[in-house]
């Protein structure tokens, strides 16, 4: 869950806390990611999500490099 949060953070601008619990504001994160690639806005982190958005990468020191 903290990769999640993490990539909404770095990716999305959420600005949430990275705790890696899925709560109110990691699931209206979700939400408004949902909405912005096309997904059915339903607050749920499955596959179809994971698979339409952008995500995180680091470089091998660890730092975040881009989102894609």
């Amino acid at each position: 869950m903290s990769a999640l949060q993490f990539t909404l953070n770095k990716c999305y601008g959420a600005g949430l806390a990275v705790d890696g619990e899925y709560g109110p504001a990691t699931r209206s994160a979700v939400i408004t990611v949902q909405n912005r690639v096309g997904v059915a806005a339903d607050g749920e982190y499955g596959p179809n999500t994971r698979d339409a958005m952008k995500w995180s990468h680091r470089t091998s020191s660890g730092a975040h490099s881009h989102c894609a």
